[in-house]
C-alpha cells in the first residue's frame, strides 16, 4: 500500500491537465489561480512549470461547482491510470489494461479484481486461469503483468467504478489510447463521429428489426472501432454475431476482449488471425471495414478495388457493406481507360454501389492529412432503380451530429425497403446515373447544388449575426481608437552625431561566444517520431513551421506520459525561452508559456537569471538575424552563418530596458492592428458571400419609386 501511495502522490497535474479536466481553456486556469486564494498551491518545485496535486484540484473544482462528481471521478481515474502507465515495467501497458477490464467483465462487473487481501497480481493470474483456461482472451496478458504492478489492477478497478460499467471504461481507454503510447493501436484509430456514421449507414438497425441476431463481418478489423460502432447502434438488447479477421495477433486478441465486453457472447465471436474471413454457411448481413493505410506513393489502387470487390461479392439483396478507404482512390481522378479507372468502372457498373461519400479531413487522427471516403455497397441488380448511385461530398463540413444524421437520412431514404427515391429531398447527396460517371470516366464528385430552404435560412441568420457583430466590433474599435492604442515610445530612439559615431558601432559577440561565457544557454531540440504527434496532448510541439509562423502553435502535441517514457532525458521549454531555427530559413520566436517541446532542428536559447539585465527574450529575439546574415543565398544548401557564428549586439542595461519597452508596445499595437484587419476581412467575406448566394441584400438611401 505504501508503494501505491508514493506512486500516486508523485503524479502531478499541469495547468493544461487542469483545463482538460474542467473543460476550459488554459488561460482560465491562470485566472482562477490569480483570483481565488483557495486555489490549490503548486506541489512541484519549479515555479515556471507549476504542478498540482490532482486530488486537491478535483476537490476544488467540485467545491466550486465547476465540474460534476461523475466527471471528476471518471477523468481523475483515467488521468491517474494514464499517468502511472508511464512507470509500468512491461512494454505493452494498454494490453494489460484492456485484459484486466475484460477479466473483470468475465468475473462479474460488480466484483473488483483487487479485494484488498493478498497480492492483486497473483489473484488476477488465478482468475485469468479460471475464466480463460484456453487463453483465447486474457491469460497471456494477465500473466505478463509484473508482480510489482499491483497498483495497475487497483487503478483499473477505480476506472470501472468511476465509469459504472466495464464497457464504458473500455471505451474510455480506447478513446485515450494515444495517452498510453498506443503505437499500432493509435495508428488505426477512427474518429468517433466517423464510426457513428459508418455504424448507422451499415443497415444493421434495419436488418435487426426482425428480432433474429444479425451476422456482422470485418475482414480488416484492427482493434474493432467499426464493429464496436455497429454493436453500439444495435444496443445491448440486440447483440450481433461477429466474424472478423485481423493480421496482427495482439490486435485480434484486443478485438475479442472489446467485443466480449460489449455483451457479445464468446460463442458468437469468430475472430481469425489473418487476412481472410472464415467461410460460413450464412452470408453476412452487414460488412464494415477499413482499407489498411498505405502512403500515397505506395498506394495500390487495384488492391483497394479488389478489397471492395471482395466485400461486394459477399452481399446479397438487402445486405449492406461500408468500406472506408483513401479518397484519392475511391473518388479521385484517374487517367482515362487506365487499369485503375477500369476497375472502378466495373464495380460501379455491377450495380453493387449504393453511395459514394467524400469525407472531411482529419478523421484518422494519427494521420490528419489522410483524406478518406466511403463506399456503401449492396446488391441492386434486380432493383428497378439499378444503374444509379448516390454521390455526396461533405469534405468541406465538420462531421457534426447533425451532418451525420443528414447523410444517413440521405442514403437510407433513397431506395432501401420502404422508401421511394423521389419521395425525400436530400441535404448532401445527389442521384447520378452510373453511365454518366464511367462514359466518359470522371471523378466521383458532384458539383455544388442549390442550398435547401433550411440551409438558406441558417446561412442567412448566421451571416446577419456575423455582420452585426463585426460592425459592432469595428464601432467599438473606432470609439476606443485613441484610448485603446497605447503610445509607442518612438522618442526613445535618437540620432547619433555622425562625427562622434565614427568607429563607435555597438559591441557585438557571437552566439557561440555568449554560450561559452555562460551568458546564454543553448540546448538542442528533440527528435519526435511523427506517429507520436497528435492533435491533442499535454505538450505543444514547436518545430520549424511554428517558429517561422507557417503553422499555428498548438496544432501538434505529444502526450505527457508517452514523452516521458520515450525521451526521459529530454528538455522542455521554459517561459521566456527563445526558439531558433535556421532550417529551411532563419526564424526566431519567444515561447511565453513554456512546457513545450522544441522539435529538432529548432534549438533553445535560454537567458540565465544573472544576464536578465543584459538580455530580455524580446530583445534577444529581435537582434538575432536582424542583419540578414543568416539568410540562405539562392541555390545554397546551408544558411550564410551557423547559429553559433551569428553576431548579436550587446547593449548597455539601460538601453536593453528601453528597447524591451519599445518592442513590447510595438507588439501591442501590432496585435490591435491585426485584430482590426481580421474583423474587416470577416465583414467583407460575409457581405460578399451573402450577396453572391442571395442570403443578404443591400439597403440603399435612394428612393425606390
Amino acid at each position: 500500500m505504501a508503494a501505491r501511495v508514493f506512486a500516486e502522490s508523485a503524479l502531478l497535474m499541469t495547468m493544461t491537465d487542469i483545463a482538460e479536466l474542467a473543460e476550459v481553456q488554459r488561460p482560465v486556469v491562470t485566472t482562477w489561480r490569480r483570483r481565488h486564494p483557495d486555489f490549490p498551491a503548486p506541489g512541484g518545485a519549479d515555479d515556471s512549470q507549476p504542478l498540482f496535486d490532482p486530488h486537491e484540484v478535483a476537490a476544488w473544482l467540485l467545491a466550486t461547482s465547476r465540474i460534476s462528481r461523475e466527471r471528476a471521478d471518471q477523468e481523475l481515474s483515467l488521468f491517474m491510470l494514464t499517468g502511472l502507465a508511464a512507470r509500468y515495467d512491461s512494454p505493452d501497458v494498454i494490453a494489460a489494461v484492456t485484459a484486466l477490464l475484460c477479466l473483470r467483465f468475465l468475473i462479474g462487473e460488480s466484483n473488483p479484481l483487487s479485494d484488498g487481501a493478498g497480492d492483486p497480481v497473483i489473484a488476477a493470474r488465478a482468475l485469468a486461469k479460471t475464466f480463460d483456461p484456453n487463453d483465447r482472451m486474457v491469460l497471456t496478458e494477465i500473466r505478463s503483468i509484473p508482480l510489482t504492478a499491483g497498483w495497475l489492477i487497483r487503478q483499473v478497478d477505480d476506472l470501472v467504478e468511476a465509469s459504472w460499467t466495464c464497457q464504458a471504461a473500455f471505451e474510455r481507454v480506447m478513446a485515450a489510447r494515444h495517452r498510453f503510447g498506443g503505437g499500432p493501436l493509435s495508428a488505426v484509430a477512427v474518429a468517433p463521429a466517423l464510426t457513428r456514421l459508418i455504424g448507422e449507414l451499415s443497415g444493421a438497425a434495419e436488418r435487426a428489426r426482425s428480432g433474429i441476431p444479425i451476422l456482422v463481418a470485418d475482414p480488416a478489423a484492427g482493434p474493432g472501432d467499426l464493429l464496436a460502432a455497429v454493436a453500439g447502434v444495435l444496443g445491448p438488447d440486440r447483440p450481433p454475431i461477429v466474424t472478423a479477421a485481423e493480421a496482427d495477433p495482439a490486435l485480434a486478441r484486443l478485438l475479442r476482449q472489446r467485443l466480449l465486453v460489449h455483451g457479445i457472447a464468446e460463442r458468437d465471436l469468430d475472430v481469425r488471425t489473418g487476412t481472410e474471413l472464415p467461410d460460413g454457411p450464412a452470408a453476412p448481413d452487414v460488412i464494415v471495414t477499413q482499407v489498411p493505410y498505405q502512403p500515397g506513393e505506395a498506394r495500390d489502387a487495384e488492391a483497394v478495388f479488389n478489397m471492395v470487390d471482395d466485400v461486394a461479392v459477399r452481399l446479397s439483396a438487402g445486405h449492406f457493406g461500408v468500406v472506408l478507404g483513401p479518397a484519392s482512390v475511391l473518388v479521385g481522378d484517374f487517367p482515362p481507360y487506365s487499369a485503375e479507372e477500369r476497375a472502378r468502372a466495373d464495380l460501379l457498373a455491377g450495380d453493387m454501389v449504393e453511395a459514394v461519400i467524400r469525407l472531411p479531413g482529419g478523421l484518422i487522427p494519427f494521420r490528419p492529412g489522410y483524406e478518406t471516403a466511403l463506399w456503401v455497397l449492396t446488391q441492386a441488380r434486380d432493383s428497378r432503380w439499378r444503374g444509379r448511385v448516390l454521390l455526396a461530398d461533405i469534405s468541406g463540413r465538420e462531421l457534426t451530429h447533425q451532418v451525420v444524421s443528414d447523410v444517413v437520412e440521405d442514403v437510407t431514404t433513397w431506395r432501401r425497403d420502404g422508401y421511394v427515391p423521389g419521395a425525400h429531398s436530400r441535404i448532401f447527396a445527389q442521384q447520378v446515373t452510373v453511365r454518366d460517371l464511367i462514359d466518359p470516366p470522371r471523378p466521383l464528385t458532384i458539383s455544388s447544388r442549390p442550398a435547401t430552404p433550411r440551409e438558406r435560412a441558417e446561412d442567412a441568420a448566421h451571416r446577419v449575426a456575423l455582420v452585426t457583430q463585426r460592425g459592432a466590433d469595428l464601432d467599438r474599435i473606432g470609439s476606443t481608437a485613441t484610448a485603446g492604442r497605447p503610445h509607442v515610445p518612438a522618442e526613445l530612439l535618437a540620432a547619433v552625431d555622425p562625427l562622434a559615431a565614427v568607429g563607435l558601432r555597438p559591441h557585438a559577440e557571437t552566439v557561440g561566444a555568449l554560450v561559452k561565457g555562460k551568458r546564454l544557454a543553448l540546448h538542442q531540440g528533440t527528435r519526435i517520431k511523427p506517429e507520436h504527434i497528435t492533435p491533442a496532448g499535454h505538450h505543444v510541439v514547436l518545430g520549424s513551421d511554428e517558429v517561422l509562423g507557417t503553422r499555428r502553435p498548438g496544432e501538434r502535441n505529444v502526450d505527457r506520459a508517452l514523452f516521458a517514457r520515450t525521451h526521459p532525458a529530454a528538455r522542455l521549454t521554459a517561459p521566456g525561452d527563445v526558439l531558433v531555427t535556421t532550417v529551411p530559413q532563419p526564424g526566431v520566436m519567444v515561447d511565453t508559456r513554456g512546457y513545450a517541446i522544441a522539435e529538432f532542428p529548432v534549438r533553445i536559447l535560454r537567458i540565465p537569471a544573472a544576464e536578465a539585465d543584459q538580455f530580455t527574450p524580446a530583445v534577444l529575439a529581435a537582434l538575432l538575424f536582424a542583419d540578414g546574415s543568416g539568410t540562405r543565398a539562392a541555390g545554397a544548401i546551408r544558411a550564410g552563418r551557423s547559429l553559433e557564428d551569428q553576431r548579436v549586439i550587446v547593449l548597455p542595461p539601460d538601453q536593453v530596458r528601453s528597447l524591451d519597452r519599445l518592442l513590447g508596445e510595438i507588439d501591442v499595437r501590432r496585435d490591435l492592428a491585426r485584430r482590426e484587419l481580421d474583423v474587416l476581412g470577416e465583414l467583407q467575406d460575409a457581405a460578399i458571400g451573402g450577396l453572391i448566394d442571395g442570403t443578404l441584400t443591400l439597403v440603399t438611401d435612394e428612393p425606390t419609386g
